[in-house]
């Protein structure tokens, strides 16, 4: 049995243990039942030429079939590669034709897509019938096949809020490392419990809950779409343990009729990343509900789990991401690739396994952003004496104005230092007179609020030069399929203004 086919050791050791439950079909499968289908699914694969490094495209959301797929492809050595269901055709065209795919699978839902998407000479099949593959074939042999550590399990494409989408390579050894990294930090057991509402085609969708808890042995809820009420209920329902969420996401359950009314006991944590988590919302849970949500920081390069703030600092240390978990190393480097000294701000830089091999048909960016076995985030942080972390924002967002290096995250926090303002984006554009300028998008809870408010709060509470020039007050702010903020939209938003005056 191989050490890494954490599926099979669990078939073994608990077979009628329930693995993973669909809240959207009410269908479980046990770990015998896991072992089992993907076992099967080989064979269809063998019979159908597939093969180690062939990879196979998804268009589907999160369901139990999808984890079987999972499972099947890892024991083959078959690279998958979760599709962005919300692109546009044109945009899932390209990645189809930047990955080469042996194979398409796909929900019945997407059908209509899939006719206008197929190259030439590419299969296609639908879960539908894939679940008819492993699920009426009895007295299947198992056959015996040797992952390895550095075989490419998934290729993630970025979410391109700054540029075209890249490929990034996620193996063995980093689902490994990952795994012990969020289990040691969050103290996970067979025991656990999790519901995942995050879509496939995220490496957090895969790797902040559901792999560690496949290795561990725990059980896995399945939600497909995100639905506050519902995943209320449901988290009580099934007396969930550990549940990652987005700040966004978060917002939306408290905002929810039923959030003071459901008995969430069992919830040792939350955790949430992916973009600010802000403190207010961590004193309101824990006010609330006595929950404490856990800010981390991650990247699709990278883990995703790579920092942890632990809860019980998470109100004594606000906006920071934590320290390093386990088994990386981290330091904080200025532009000559010098470490620099506490509380100055610099690129974070990761070592470690959990690091990607690269991207996808990418070697120049590859080159670029991984020197040394040292991958350098493009995030802007710095560490305080007793060596937290804080972002300060990605390096592509720091702008310079004037002389003066400006950083949006900074700007951002002051804009919601307003009792008025709920929501703060600052993005940069160039200049004729200062050769980069700030535009501020805000959301507010007073409708009477003016952009002349906003200024004359911002003269008191921070130098001139970090003023963004353009204010726009939004009914909201635009975000991505996974909830962060679509910086493409906004910048859409600025320009079609510009264009009209």
């Amino acid at each position: 049995m191989d050490s890494l086919d954490w599926t099979a050791k669990w078939a073994d050791y608990t077979p009628e243990k329930i693995a993973m439950t669909s809240y959207d079909t009410n269908k479980s499968y046990t770990y015998s039942d896991l072992h089992t289908y993907a076992n099967q699914l080989t064979h269809k694969f063998l019979e159908l030429h597939l093969e180690e490094g062939d990879r196979i495209a998804v268009l589907a959301e999160h369901s139990l079939e999808y984890i079987v797929l999972f499972v099947a492809c890892q024991r083959m050595g078959i690279i998958i590669v979760p599709l962005n269901y919300r692109l546009s055709l044109k945009e899932i065209s390209r990645l189809i034709s930047d990955c080469t795919p042996s194979l398409l699978i796909y929900n019945q839902n997407h059908q209509d897509k899939v006719g206008q998407l197929l190259p030439q000479n590419l299969k296609s099949v639908s879960f539908d019938t894939l679940r008819t593959y492993y699920q009426k074939v009895d007295g299947v042999v198992a056959k015996s096949f040797q992952m390895k550590a550095d075989n490419p399990l998934f290729i993630f494409y970025t979410s391109g809020t700054t540029g075209a989408p890249k490929g990034v390579i996620y193996t063995n050894k980093m689902l490994f490392w990952n795994s012990l990294n969020t289990s040691m930090q969050l103290g996970i057991t067979f025991r656990d419990s999790t519901i995942n509402i995050l879509p496939p085609y995220h490496t957090s969708g895969w790797h902040i809950f559901v792999t560690p808890l496949l290795h561990k042995g725990a059980h896995i809820g399945m939600l497909e779409k995100f639905d506050a009420e519902k995943t209320l209920c449901l988290l009580e329902l099934n007396k969930t343990t550990l549940f990652m969420a987005l700040p966004t996401m978060l917002m939306m359950m408290q905002k929810s009729a039923v959030f003071k009314k459901v008995n969430l006991k069992k919830l040792r944590y939350i955790i949430s990343g992916g973009e600010k988590v802000p403190s207010e919302l961590v004193s309101y849970w824990k006010q609330e509900k006595n929950i404490y949500i856990r800010p981390g920081y991650g990247l699709t390069e990278a883990g995703p789990s790579i920092t942890s703030l632990h809860h019980k600092m998470a109100q004594l240390k606000p906006n920071s991401i934590g320290k390093p978990n386990f088994y990386l190393e981290v330091k904080i480097v200025d532009k000559k690739g010098a470490k620099v000294k506490p509380n100055e701000v610099g690129e974070l830089c990761i070592k470690g396994d959990i690091v990607t091999p690269g991207y996808w048909n990418n070697s120049v960016k590859t080159s670029n952003k991984i020197k040394k076995g040292w991958l350098f985030t493009g995030d802007f942080a710095y560490c305080d004496a007793e060596g937290f972390l804080y972002m300060k924002g990605r390096k592509n967002d720091m702008y310079i104005s004037g002389g003066e290096n400006i950083y949006p995250q900074e700007v951002e926090a002051q804009l919601e230092e307003f009792i008025d303002i709920s929501k703060a984006v600052v993005l940069s554009v160039k200049d004729d007179k200062w050769g980069q300028c700030g535009i501020a998008f805000v959301t507010t809870t007073n409708k009477i609020l003016s952009v002349t408010h906003i200024r004359e709060f911002l003269k008191t509470n921070l130098v001139a030069f970090k003023h963004p020039k353009y204010i726009f007050i939004l009914d909201e702010i635009p975000l991505t399929s996974l909830g962060k903020v679509s910086r493409k939209q906004l910048y859409s938003h600025f320009n079609t203004i510009k264009s009209e005056q």
